[in-house]
């Protein structure tokens, strides 16, 4: 009793906080899915987000390899639906941007 109380009240939430200290610091976000730094930010309208994305995850951030995985799983093409993609380093960062998705909006 005395080691449960021990662990679950000191020893866990140090190796958390220990985990997740250099995140707070640096503001860099993770996949809830797979705990991954999530270094690229994608775009895709909500309907496939919807479709692609399981209920448990919809609210939370995604990284795009876990996207993939779970369009993948379920059979979905979503190549054509992809708005913008932006990677995001520590000394260089990009963005790209679907013109075709644009043009067809103007």
């Amino acid at each position: 009793m005395v080691y449960y109380a021990l662990e679950h009240f000191f020893i866990l939430p140090f190796r958390w906080f220990r985990l997740h200290i250099k995140n707070w610091f640096t503001h860099q976000q993770r996949c809830k899915v797979c705990g991954c730094r999530d270094k690229f930010n994608f775009d895709v309208d909500d309907e496939t987000w919807r479709k692609v994305v399981p209920m448990k995850f919809q609210g939370r951030v995604v990284c795009l390899a876990c996207f993939d995985d779970f369009a993948d799983k379920k059979g979905i093409d979503y190549s054509k639906f992809i708005q913008s993609l932006c990677f995001a380093g520590n000394r260089f960062n990009f963005e790209w941007k679907n013109e075709s998705l644009v043009r067809d909006k103007i």
